[in-house]
């Protein structure tokens, strides 16, 4: 059966995969991406295949002291705005700002860093139906003013978002997750402390 069509063609997701290699998760990680969708560019979109590309961002507030989570409605957890890239979209981080837009209502933010911030793959449960596993692209996203004065939307698929402090630890890089909210995914507080120096060399 013929895969999904893309609009343009691989290259725009292969282009920023290369900018991953200065991600959080490394050069290595970049690679292995990079090798899934050259093989199978279907894997851009939710009907490659049970396993398959999404795109998602850790956005922040201007002074960096603040992460915006939303409640996912199917996974049961607190997590960053992100999901599937839509049929033609061929750039990760085009999808990661639809999503924010649509998931938390926000808009014109600053990407942090030259390309994606981290690369994640998690294995899902039944609750996620034919999705058996998704290798993620996220950005780490700049909102434009303090947490306070950017109230954040709710949307049907997540109808609880909050900012949640993301203070230092003193006057090291490394940032405190201990105020993050119970039923939090478990690999948040391993990302942002990965985050932590990237935020650091990029952007703070």
């Amino acid at each position: 059966m013929a895969g999904p069509v893309l609009a343009e063609g691989p290259d725009p997701a292969l282009r920023e995969l290369e900018a991953a290699s200065d991600a959080a998760s490394g050069p290595e990680a970049a690679a292995d991406y990079r090798g899934l969708l050259l093989r199978s560019p279907g894997v851009l979109y939710r009907d490659g295949g049970p396993r398959h590309l999404t795109a998602s961002a850790v956005v922040i507030d201007d002074p960096a002291e603040h992460i915006a989570l939303l409640w996912h409605r199917k996974g049961r957890f607190w997590v960053q705005p992100g999901g599937h890239l839509e049929q033609g979209e061929t750039s990760f981080e085009r999808a990661a700002r639809r999503e924010v837009a649509e998931e938390i209502g926000l808009t014109s933010l600053e990407r942090v860093g030259p390309g994606p911030a981290v690369l994640h793959r998690h294995q899902l449960d039944a609750a996620f139906g034919a999705c058996s596993e998704h290798w993620d692209v996220q950005y780490l996203l700049r909102a434009g003013g303090p947490a306070s004065t950017l109230p954040l939307r709710a949307s049907e698929e997540s109808p609880e978002v909050r900012w949640v402090p993301w203070p230092r630890r003193g006057a090291s890089v490394q940032r405190s997750t201990d105020a993050l909210p119970e039923g939090t995914v478990a690999d948040m507080p391993g990302k942002l402390d990965a985050l932590a120096p990237y935020l650091a060399r990029y952007g703070a």
